[in-house]
C-alpha cells in the first residue's frame, strides 16, 4: 500500500487538484461598490429554470449570426430570486452586448442597462462554480450591510470572468422593466 501512494498521488490525486485549481475552486469571489452599465444588448426573454439559461443564450447568439451582428460579452437579467419563486415561475433574459449602430431582427429584442451604482460581485472561475460562489458572496456582503438582495441582478461574463452586479436600491419599477430602460 505505501509502494502505491507517490503512484497515485503522482497520477490521479496532483491532476485532478491542478483541474479544479484551473476551474477556479479555490478562487474566491470579490465585492465592491462602482459605477456600471450603459449596456446596450438584444436579447430572448426566458421563463423556467436559471439551469436552461444557456440554451436561451444559444438561441441568441445563433440569431446574431444569422443577422451578421457581431456578439459581445454575455449578458442575463434576473428578474427573479429562485430561493423565493417556483422553478416555472423564474423570469429572466438572456443575450449579448451589442454596439450602437446594431440593428438586430425579431425574434431578438434590444434594451439597455443605464449607468448606476451597484454592487459587484466577480470571479474568474468556471460557470459550474462561478455562479454558487459570486452570489454566495454577493447575498454575504449585502447581509454584512444590512440590506437584502435586489434585482434585476446584472450577470456579464468576459474572458472567462463573471461579473454580478446588483442596484445598491431597490427598483420602484415593476419586475419586467426594473433598472433597464427601453
Amino acid at each position: 500500500m505505501k509502494k502505491q501512494l507517490p503512484y497515485f498521488l503522482l497520477l490521479f490525486l496532483i491532476p485532478v487538484l491542478v483541474v479544479l485549481w484551473w476551474w477556479g475552486l479555490f478562487s474566491s469571489a470579490t465585492v465592491e461598490i462602482s459605477e456600471r452599465g450603459n449596456y446596450r444588448y438584444a436579447y430572448l426573454e426566458a421563463e423556467g429554470p436559471y439551469s436552461k439559461l444557456s440554451l436561451k443564450q444559444e438561441e441568441v447568439l445563433y440569431e446574431l449570426q444569422q443577422q451578421h451582428i457581431k456578439p459581445g460579452p454575455e449578458i442575463t437579467l434576473i428578474f427573479s430570486d429562485p430561493r423565493t419563486t417556483s422553478y416555472k415561475e423564474l423570469h429572466a433574459r438572456a443575450g449579448f452586448i451589442i454596439t450602437a449602430d446594431a440593428t438586430p431582427a425579431a425574434p431578438l429584442k434590444v434594451d439597455t442597462v443605464p449607468t448606476r451604482k451597484v454592487f459587484v460581485a466577480q470571479i474568474k472561475a468556471h460557470p459550474l462554480l462561478a455562479y454558487g460562489k459570486t452570489y454566495s458572496k454577493l447575498l454575504e456582503f449585502v447581509k454584512s450591510k444590512q440590506t437584502t438582495l435586489n434585482l434585476p441582478t446584472v450577470e456579464i461574463v468576459h474572458d472567462s470572468v463573471l461579473s454580478v452586479e446588483m442596484p445598491l436600491e431597490p427598483s420602484p419599477q415593476s419586475e419586467k422593466t426594473a433598472g433597464v430602460t427601453p
